[in-house]
């Protein structure tokens, strides 16, 4: 095993990315034990109000508001967060109007698709804050049982 002064930054930086999750779902784990369904709207609404402050920063960034460029900078804090380290997660562009953000294993290893569902109203705010024309949502899910997870960033049904 290497020593700590022998890790690359990459070796540093995954391992505190992975510790970081590990405490995120510890924590979201003792406020749905705690609260219930309560919690689960907690974490949901936090979730939300940290989307919003991702948005606010993102908003002077983008060129685009498109649902390409709006997929692509949520593609973006994907591939920065997760240990994609063998093509895990692919941005899919469905058409003009659908993108979908393909990630083959959960990094928070979520088994409940509710946790996961309000664990990704961040990325929700994100899109819908970006562009009130788009919309986000779950397509497949690991935690309902699924092969792998799609985010589906998609123009807003009329």
């Amino acid at each position: 095993m290497l020593g700590e002064d022998e890790r690359t930054l990459e070796q540093v930086y995954r391992s505190a990315v992975s510790g970081l999750y590990a405490r995120l779902r510890s924590n979201y784990d003792f406020i749905y034990r705690k609260f219930g369904e309560a919690g689960m709207k907690l974490i949901a609404d936090m979730s939300r109000e940290y989307g919003l402050s991702i948005a606010a920063r993102a908003q002077s960034k983008l060129k685009d508001n498109d649902v390409t460029s709006v997929a692509g900078y949520l593609f973006r804090i994907f591939k920065t967060v997760t240990r994609d380290k063998n093509g895990s997660i692919e941005l899919v562009k469905v058409n003009d109007a659908r993108v979908v953000i393909k990630a083959n294993e959960c990094p928070l290893c979520f088994t409940d698709p509710q946790m996961c569902l309000a664990h990704t109203t961040m990325e929700k705010a994100v899109v819908e804050k970006l562009n009130p024309e788009l919309t986000y949502r779950i397509g497949k899910s690991i935690p309902a049982g699924d092969a792998y997870c799609e985010h589906i960033i998609e123009i807003r049904s009329p």
